[in-house]
């Protein structure tokens, strides 16, 4: 995964959940950080950035379900709240 497929997924839930810059960025850089991680330094970059778009939405005004993230990426939810959870766990 290249420095532009990166900011090309991030840019695109940046536009459609409305994040700002800052956050965004909040949510690229726990992506760094999760890749450096054993567990994760094998899944796919989609599910991962999908999770940390997740885990940042708690600082935006609107909440992102599963739900929602699910339908953007077309990324199961499943494995997307599966991910999550290791990302706790190990948190």
């Amino acid at each position: 995964m290249n420095k532009a497929e990166t900011i090309t997924i991030y840019k695109k839930f940046q536009k459609d959940f409305e994040i700002d810059e800052s956050t965004i960025m909040d949510a690229e850089n726990l992506h760094l950080e999760l890749i450096e991680k054993s567990p994760f330094r094998y899944e796919s970059f989609y599910l991962i950035a999908a999770v940390c778009i997740y885990a940042i939405s708690p600082m935006i005004p609107k909440r992102i379900t599963f739900e929602d993230i699910e339908r953007i990426s077309h990324i199961k939810k499943e494995e997307i709240e599966k991910c999550y959870n290791l990302m706790l766990e190990i948190e």
